[in-house]
């Protein structure tokens, strides 16, 4: 039988602030000062989430303690700042503790639910009627991160019939601040001029439109501009069904406002662009727009992943994934545009119709020199390579036939 610890070594003594003796059993018997020296070293995220731990009563949030842990500091809260395998486990209680506990309806301006893919929204209840948040991404993803949740996995659970109840009870108030929402794409994708998702916008733009006049930064031009609206809600046009649900005229990181037309003298880029793969807008301050080698579609740079192995120019994620005019080879992971392959080769996949192999002609002719690889198909791609090594082979022989000719 495990003998019993002696009561010393389970409790502890402390001088408490005031320099009188505390009995110290578990963490949240500690002072405040310690726990909240403790908590400076974590993420902001994770300083709420420790605060919400050591209180077993949530509706006595906030309080002297909490406050103390979480500081009061809370322009931007991005679940981006912890590691995505705790964010992916956060439910709604665990956001609305947070939000209670570090009093978001007065303090939050910019909130960011990046990978909370099991959440509802009800958890967003404490937001109710703020005056303050001025952004609100319910995207899911993080910042330059595909838009795209889904690639097989249930479409998350991020509901309209919570969310947008809230976010009518911060339109309505006048004074709202709100200037940018991000959604996530599981709305989007389903665009439709009857739903709920549809309406909310509807209010949306006619509360921005109300604020008064809004002005393009460089020409002084109004905006909207067009038949634009804040929140594209057009549903007749290809162009408007791709961009339905997404923010007009509105740096995400800044919040200036520019019209699509604008462009910085000099460098002849947009002053403001839709990154085609994380789908918001960035002026050129923010972050610059570069077109991608294959599909000529604009993305930010910071978006950018990966590059032709031979021209260096930038691919975009949307081609790499859906292997559209390039190919990654699977062997040494190199990816090529299909500019750059090499002539007479049409399938750009470069998937051999003989064997099916994927690699690129240095990986092959490395394993055809060691009678690894004997697809007469794929040695017909690698016949340069062939040619090139018989030159070089044949010049080192040479090369030494004259060096051995010059010692004797």
């Amino acid at each position: 039988m495990m003998e019993e610890a002696p009561p010393d070594i389970k409790r502890r003594r402390i001088s408490a602030a005031d320099g009188s003796l505390q009995d110290v059993s578990c963490l949240s018997d500690l002072p405040s000062g310690i726990l909240a020296h403790a908590a400076s070293f974590l993420a902001a995220p994770s300083r709420a989430l420790f605060a919400v731990a050591l209180d077993e009563n949530p509706a006595a949030l906030p309080n002297e303690r909490s406050s103390a842990i979480v500081g009061s500091q809370w322009d931007i809260l991005d679940f981006g700042d912890i590691e995505k395998e705790l964010a992916v486990k956060l439910s709604d209680e665990h956001i609305e503790k947070v939000l209670t506990c570090i009093d978001a309806v007065n303090n939050v301006k910019r909130l960011k639910l990046t990978n909370c893919v099991n959440i509802t929204g009800a958890g967003l209840e404490p937001l109710r009627r703020s005056l303050i948040i001025e952004q609100i991404d319910l995207s899911l993803v993080g910042d330059h991160q595909n838009y795209y949740l889904h690639y097989g996995r249930p479409w998350p659970p991020i509901s309209c019939a919570h969310v947008l109840p809230i976010l009518d009870s911060i339109i309505e108030r006048e004074g709202c601040a709100l200037m940018h929402l991000q959604f996530p794409f599981v709305w989007r994708e389903r665009a439709s001029g009857c739903s709920q998702f549809h309406a909310f916008m509807l209010r949306y733009n006619q509360m921005r439109g109300n604020r008064g006049e809004v002005v393009c930064l460089e020409c002084n031009s109004r905006l909207p501009a067009g038949q634009n609206q804040w929140i594209n809600f057009g549903i007749s046009s290809l162009h408007g069904r791709l961009h339905y649900g997404t923010q007009n005229h509105t740096c995400y990181d800044c919040f200036k406002h520019y019209c699509y037309s604008c462009e910085n003298v000099g460098e002849l880029i947009r002053m403001l662009a839709c990154c085609e793969i994380c789908k918001r807008d960035y002026c050129t301050d923010c972050s610059k727009m570069h077109v991608c080698r294959c599909c000529s579609h604009n993305s930010c740079n910071d978006c950018y992943k990966h590059e032709c192995h031979k021209c260096n120019e930038k691919i975009c994620l949307n081609c790499v994934e859906g292997h559209e005019d390039c190919y990654q080879c699977e062997e040494c992971d190199r990816l090529f545009c299909s500019e750059c392959s090499d002539p007479g080769v049409t399938d750009f996949s470069r998937n051999c119709g003989v064997c099916h192999d994927i690699s690129c002609d240095d990986c092959r002719f490395r394993r055809f020199q060691l009678g690894q690889h004997e697809c007469a198909e794929c040695i017909k791609t690698i016949v340069p390579l062939v040619a090139d090594e018989y030159k070089r082979l044949r010049q080192e022989n040479e090369q030494l036939k004259l060096e051995l000719k010059s010692k004797s």
